[in-house]
């Protein structure tokens, strides 16, 4: 089998145009905190949820009632959710 040398000129003509580039840059993409995907949701009227921390070990020194208000959620403040948005938080 023969092998034809093919010289990089004519290589060069049988390419198509190419296009203009405009960045040469590779773009980024902002990643966001994973584990917040865990810790927090956005709600429909756009404030962050958020579950409250004490419950995980030494239940038996809180009262029931603590326990039962431990189990529900809560709003994370304004001045929070503002900064966690700014932190490209998102889930």
């Amino acid at each position: 089998m023969q092998v034809r040398h093919v010289s990089s000129r004519d290589r060069r003509s049988k390419r198509k145009p190419t296009s203009p580039v405009v960045s040469k840059l590779k773009k980024t993409k902002m990643k966001f905190y994973s584990s917040y995907k865990q810790r927090f949701r956005v709600m429909n009227d756009g404030n962050i949820r958020r579950w409250k921390e004490g419950k995980r070990h030494n239940a038996h020194l809180k009262s029931k009632k603590s326990k039962r208000r431990l189990r529900k959620p809560a709003i994370v403040p304004a001045a929070y959710a503002k900064v966690m948005r700014k932190l490209a938080f998102c889930a």
